[in-house]
């Protein structure tokens, strides 16, 4: 196909193709209008940008070029670039797929994209740093914007990731940076205000990542509410934010045991409890527990997880909202927005013990 340059039309093998668009008409165009350039129904260009799985690879490129070619935009975003290239793709970095918290996060963002004819990039940077910085590296060109979900990366190497591609952290605050925050104050505050009423005395946190900064944020504001009720608290620190990371805490813990727990997250907090029972220790007859994420396994198992709820979906659509926002408008203020928690009692909870309990021999 060549473009006669004098008339703003397309030939092909010497044909005139009126109803193709010049990129430089001042005619918006359309689906309709690609849809007729591309010989298929409307709704087929709309899945295509919605839902491209939903349509067969060929069929979806042809209807990529030529809503390049005549310059139709999805939501008539404008890339905050020095290039012109709009790819309709926004990327989301999440720490780990297989916890429900970030594939209920990336759902979210999914669905709020999906609703401005943007596609998404989700990268699973399995709590690796390296990943997470070499996947940004590798998708950058192919992405309008990025959605950051508990980077591990530093404060400066984000700032300057902003710099350059429109960026929005979630859970996570960052000095000019858009940030999106699930704050666990509300739900800690009635956490510890619950089990100070049923007699607790000692808490042991259960700590997730060194360098998350949502397990930082949990434990320094868990240490200032003890200490407001004369609570002793302990830490012990886990090899991974999983399953296998809240079991192998046992040791540790019942070297120096407390009536109560908190976890960084429910499935540390199932698996802690499946460590004690295989320790002897009833839950919550002799050991308190507390989860983070409210995860919908969290009500399913036995006992049930008492635990402090954050609003995932509400943090995932905001995320997606804001990055839009900076891909319109690239001097749009940096601005944190924070959403409340609540604490969710279940039956992992209860009286604290009248004695402590006793170092349980462990087998290997």
């Amino acid at each position: 196909m060549s473009r006669n340059s004098d008339n703003g039309k397309n030939t092909e093998n010497g044909e005139n193709t009126s109803h193709s668009l010049s990129r430089h008409s001042s005619h918006k165009v359309t689906i309709r209008d690609v849809a007729k350039v591309a010989n298929v129904a409307p709704s087929t260009v709309s899945r295509a940008f919605s839902r491209p799985g939903r349509v067969s690879a060929e069929t979806t490129k042809r209807i990529f070029d030529i809503a390049n070619e005549i310059g139709y935009r999805t939501d008539s975003i404008t890339p905050v670039s020095t290039s012109e290239h709009f790819t309709g793709l926004i990327g989301i970095v999440v720490a780990d797929l297989s916890n429900p918290v970030f594939s209920e996060l990336t759902r979210a963002v999914q669905h709020e994209c999906f609703s401005h004819n943007l596609g998404v990039l989700v990268i699973d940077s399995e709590e690796n740093i390296v990943v997470e910085n070499d996947s940004i590296r590798m998708a950058n060109q192919h992405i309008d914007g990025i959605i950051l979900g508990s980077s591990r990366l530093s404060d400066t190497k984000i700032r300057k990731l902003a710099q350059f591609k429109p960026l929005v952290a979630i859970n996570r605050e960052i000095r000019g940076v858009h940030c999106i925050v699930a704050d666990p104050t509300q739900g800690l505050e009635q956490a510890v205000d619950h089990l100070d009423e049923l007699g607790h005395h000692s808490i042991t946190y259960l700590s997730g990542p060194d360098n998350s900064w949502q397990n930082g944020m949990r434990y320094k504001t868990l240490s200032h509410l003890c200490s407001l009720k004369n609570i002793t608290l302990h830490k012990v620190s886990a090899h991974a934010p999983t399953f296998t990371g809240g079991y192998r805490c046992r040791e540790e813990f019942l070297a120096n045991p407390s009536t109560a727990v908190v976890a960084y997250n429910d499935t540390m907090a199932i698996g802690f409890i499946a460590a004690m029972h295989a320790s002897g220790i009833q839950i919550p007859q002799q050991v308190s527990v507390v989860g983070i994420d409210n995860v919908t396994f969290s009500s399913l198992v036995t006992p049930a997880i008492s635990t402090i709820s954050l609003p995932r979906k509400e943090v995932g659509k905001a995320a997606a909202d804001a990055v839009i926002s900076i891909i319109k408008d690239a001097d749009e203020p940096a601005r944190t927005l924070n959403f409340k928690s609540r604490f969710v009692a279940r039956s992992s909870t209860g009286a604290a013990p009248e004695h402590r309990i006793r170092p349980v021999p462990l087998d290997y």
